[in-house]
């Protein structure tokens, strides 16, 4: 993040409900409601910086990690005011995520519902299946031996951005885990998110 504000950019780190540092009523809020108010709060953040002249309509990107990977796919299939993306270790199918992955009981406590209720919430939040809303291009990174957010969920993510025609490029680090820490990865993953912004935030780019 450091490097990004030294290359120019404006950055807005949000605390919303589901959070931390604001007590323990604070951080339930967001149980049984994983990217419902969380992902609204964020919205009406960026509205208020607009709103500001902090931050330009045309020229927002969008980034995090894990859960803000996760976070980050579903805000594209939401809205569609961000210019650049870049996803790291997300979530994109609730489903593949509680069967493949070392934290289903943390699926099924966020969402409160079962995989088997079709038209439950594993379905609703799950990004993967509104890929045909995004607009934005995205950069999925994914770690090959992420235990947490398994590499499939970047990975089926991508293709579905592409089968939609959707720019759309993915990176999959052999030696990583959940994130990308390692060195020389650390410097190529950095290298690779302030270049992707850096193309898609241009002025001449601009909506």
């Amino acid at each position: 993040m450091l490097l990004l504000l030294r290359r120019g950019f404006a950055l807005f780190l949000p605390n919303p409900r589901g959070s931390s540092g604001r007590g323990q009523a604070f951080a339930r809020k967001v149980l049984g409601d994983m990217g419902g108010a969380d992902a609204l709060d964020l919205l009406s953040g960026l509205d208020n910086l607009i709103a500001r002249g902090v931050a330009h309509p045309g020229r927002l990107g969008v980034t995090g990690g894990s859960y803000g990977g996760f976070m980050t796919s579903w805000l594209i299939t939401r809205a569609t005011p961000f210019a650049a993306a870049v996803s790291l270790a997300p979530v994109s199918d609730q489903v593949a995520e509680h069967l493949l992955s070392s934290l289903p009981h943390f699926v099924k406590l966020f969402l409160a519902d079962d995989y088997k209720n079709v038209a439950g919430r594993y379905y609703e939040r799950s990004p993967v299946l509104f890929a045909d809303r995004v607009r934005t291009p995205t950069l999925n990174i994914c770690g090959a031996l992420d235990r947490c957010t398994p590499a499939v969920e970047a990975v089926q993510f991508h293709h579905a951005l592409l089968e939609h025609g959707v720019e759309s490029v993915l990176v999959s680090y052999p030696h990583e885990g959940h994130g990308v820490r390692k060195w020389p990865a650390i410097v190529d993953f950095v290298t690779r998110m302030v270049a992707w912004f850096e193309l898609h935030l241009q002025p001449d780019r601009a909506r």
